[in-house]
């Protein structure tokens, strides 16, 4: 069964601020780690249980998962909740992976800026 696959508010802006880096650094490939990303993210809409619990899922006393996009240095950690009744897959933050893991208070709660599908 496929779940619904929606970005809060605080992962857009992450998005946002990934992509601007990126082409920063390599205005060429921009486009192509975008559309890679969003691949990756759309991905969850089949078996997102299949990822591990984030290191973040202890302290916050929530199942948060971790999808990880890319290689090398340049690993990008995709952090979700599931809901299962609903059927949906909450991003909650995307970050570079070598940045430390996000405090329990800085997590977003499903269903906050929830996004319209059609937004990425």
């Amino acid at each position: 069964m496929a779940y619904g696959v929606l970005l809060a508010d605080c992962a857009k802006d992450d998005i946002e601020r990934l992509y601007r880096w990126v082409i920063e650094r390599a205005p060429l490939q921009g486009t192509e780690w975008f559309e890679g990303l969003l691949t990756c993210l759309y991905s969850l809409d089949q078996n997102p249980n299949r990822c591990p619990l984030a290191q973040e899922a202890r302290k916050s006393r929530r199942k948060i998962r971790n999808l990880l996009y890319g290689r090398g240095r340049s690993v990008y950690r995709i952090l979700f909740e599931v809901n299962e009744e609903r059927q949906t897959v909450w991003i909650l933050h995307v970050r570079r992976g070598a940045r430390r893991g996000v405090r329990p208070q800085d997590l977003a709660k499903p269903g906050e800026g929830e996004a319209d599908p059609d937004v990425y």
